[in-house]
């Protein structure tokens, strides 16, 4: 006789994941001005091609410095200090932003912020793969990547319309008043149900001894590699590419970029949760290769559209194939002996950090010296590397299906 089955935990909400999920909304409500307004501050700091393409990678530089530092506080610490110090930072950043007059003020901006968000995603990571059923993994973390993408769809939009009428500057005004807000959510919401966030008895396990091996080399480091191409695809992509060649060629307005960004956003939205489903019900490996071949046509097609209709067409399939962006550090926890601990996390976020610091330089200078298609095809040459990794690797390895 076959013994009964285990039903597989229902997916369940709790408090702390609801104000989890409403505190990482508000960061990048904050957080997502920035892409939008790029064309103006661009004009009004008397910037090139390169050093805006720097401004990115000040942000990328300072979150890469603090993801190892921030995963080892985590694990000493707790989430208490180190959320406290992000937020503090985020607010502080968006406040100098606000004021800078120069491109050194506004790198210092960028490097506060970096550092403050580093520190917000290495708890937000630990958080999600240390808590709730393994089985719903997946669909924990693409709701959380659609708090997120929600936050700058609505900041793309509200941060370009404030900056058309009132300049870029009131956009970040306006961005400091919800960083605070978002503070006060995590001191009131998120803290009281993470104390004991780092204990062992935290981590969901897998349903099989999978953790309990060695790691594969080959799939290890597909997985690292896809983190990397995601990571480059949006710094020099999505932060780059799409808003300057928006601004620069297209003669948009930041008001028409930021509504073209946020409609790709929504789309980005309204595909996360279905994705994440699709990822724990048929694997995560699957879904991986459909969401990057999306991207990888946006980034293609960006420098020959011609018009706002084409602009927007190209930034939905470079920004909805990101729906599959935690497909791959989901993967990773299940490859980890003892799933994800501070260590870890800081490990998968100094990857993706990686590519958010040589992206948006390499770009912007590619940019700048050949054209827009060079910078295009730059992103579209590491896409390529990780989708033949990941056919090499993982769509053929039994552990990962």
């Amino acid at each position: 006789m076959h013994e009964p089955q285990e039903e597989p935990p229902r997916f369940a909400w709790d408090p702390t994941f609801v104000w989890f999920l409403l505190l990482f909304f508000l960061f990048n409500v904050g957080l997502g001005v920035f892409p939008p307004l790029l064309p103006q501050i661009m004009g009004d700091l008397e910037l090139s091609f390169a050093s805006t393409g720097l401004l990115g990678t000040a942000f990328g530089l300072f979150r890469f410095l603090v993801d190892l530092p921030a995963g080892y506080l985590l694990e000493r610490l707790g989430p208490r200090i180190v959320l406290h110090s992000a937020a503090g930072l985020l607010l502080l950043g968006t406040a100098l932003s606000a004021l800078a007059h120069s491109f050194w003020a506004m790198f210092a901006a960028r490097a506060l912020l970096g550092t403050g968000s580093g520190m917000a995603m290495v708890f937000a990571i630990l958080y999600l793969m240390r808590r709730g059923a393994a089985v719903h993994r997946n669909r924990r973390a693409n709701l959380y990547e659609l708090s997120v993408i929600a936050g700058m769809a609505v900041s793309s939009q509200a941060g370009g319309l404030i900056a058309g009428s009132l300049g870029w500057r009131q956009s970040f005004v306006a961005a400091s008043v919800v960083m605070g807000v978002a503070w006060v959510a995590g001191a009131r919401g998120v803290l009281p149900g993470v104390r004991d966030l780092m204990r062992d008895g935290n981590t969901p396990m897998s349903g099989d001894s999978r953790d309990a091996r060695a790691p594969s080399l080959g799939p290890i480091a597909t997985i690292y590699m896809l983190i990397f191409a995601q990571a480059f695809a949006w710094g020099g992509g999505i932060s780059t590419l799409v808003p300057l060649y928006g601004g620069d060629v297209l003669r948009l307005t930041p008001e028409a970029i930021g509504r073209s960004m946020a409609i790709a956003f929504w789309v980005e939205v309204c595909l996360l949760f279905p994705v994440g489903w699709a990822a724990d019900v048929w694997g995560k490996a699957r879904v991986v290769l459909p969401g990057f071949l999306a991207i990888l046509v946006g980034t293609l097609a960006m420098p020959f559209a011609q018009g706002v209709w084409g602009y927007g067409a190209a930034s939905v399939f470079l920004v909805g194939g990101m729906s599959v962006w935690m497909a791959a550090p989901a993967l990773l926890a299940e490859q980890l002996a003892g799933g994800f601990r501070g260590k870890g996390a800081g490990l998968y976020r100094l990857v993706t950090d990686f590519g958010f610091i040589v992206a948006p330089a390499m770009v912007g200078w590619l940019i700048g010296a050949s054209g827009f298609a060079m910078g295009s095809v730059v992103i579209a040459v590491v896409l390529v590397a990780a989708i033949a990794l990941h056919l090499c690797y993982l769509r053929s390895s039994r552990q990962l299906r």
